[in-house]
């Protein structure tokens, strides 16, 4: 009887066991589903910061050029705005010329 009584015990807790490890299993998904949820907001907001710091770029060169006019005592700015310029239309090529390579490719 005894050998029964322990066998019978190693059952009970072995059920406890697989119900305790379902339950973190469920636990861990449902964490994972949310890791998920978080790292999706996370992009989308870092998304939406590079395009307000791109619009903000954008402002400020704008800005820059409507200030500089064709006064010949702001020579120094003016080459800045020149150069930011140039730098910028040197990023959107290489941009395009990743996206064309992926095309291609």
């Amino acid at each position: 009887m005894a050998l029964e009584q322990h066998i019978q015990r190693i059952e009970e807790k072995l059920h406890l066991l697989l119900r305790k490890l379902q339950q973190v299993q469920g636990e861990n998904t449902q964490l994972r589903m949310e890791m998920l949820e978080q790292q999706q907001a996370i992009d989308q907001q870092q998304q939406i910061i590079a395009g307000l710091e791109e619009r903000l770029q954008l402002m400020k060169l704008a800005s820059a050029q409507q200030g500089i006019g064709n006064n010949n005592e702001h020579a120094a700015e003016n080459e800045a705005f020149r150069r930011d310029i140039r730098n910028k239309i040197n990023e959107y090529i290489r941009e395009i010329d990743r996206c064309m390579a992926l095309l291609n490719g």
